[in-house]
């Protein structure tokens, strides 16, 4: 039988990536100019329940991307440390319009 190699170590942060629904974003249309600098967000994920504090400005950014290209062609990622309190710290969100694949030549 074979044995596997095991270590063990410690890390100062735990940062995440993850990919949420558009469609909340999308429903927003538009950000008023006079909405407050920081937007508070909310993600479920099978049955845990995430924070994240980001500024308005880069929310406003991936609404005007979801907008210009439609929901089904942007993905939205969100980034930042996880905290014990399963609060997401450092927090920033990107909207990055997918590619399409290239035709495959006959």
């Amino acid at each position: 039988m074979e044995k596997s190699l095991k270590l063990a170590t410690t890390a100062r942060k735990l940062k995440v990536t993850a990919i949420v629904d558009a469609t909340p974003f999308a429903a927003l249309r538009t950000i008023p100019d006079n909405a407050p600098p920081r937007t508070d967000l909310t993600i479920a994920i099978d049955g845990r329940t995430v924070t994240a504090d980001l500024a308005t400005r880069s929310v406003r950014k991936a609404v005007k991307t979801l907008t210009d290209n439609g929901s089904d062609n942007v993905v939205l990622i969100l980034q930042g440390v996880l905290t014990p309190s399963n609060r997401i710290e450092e927090a920033g969100i990107v909207a990055q319009v997918k590619v399409q694949a290239p035709a495959a030549a006959d």
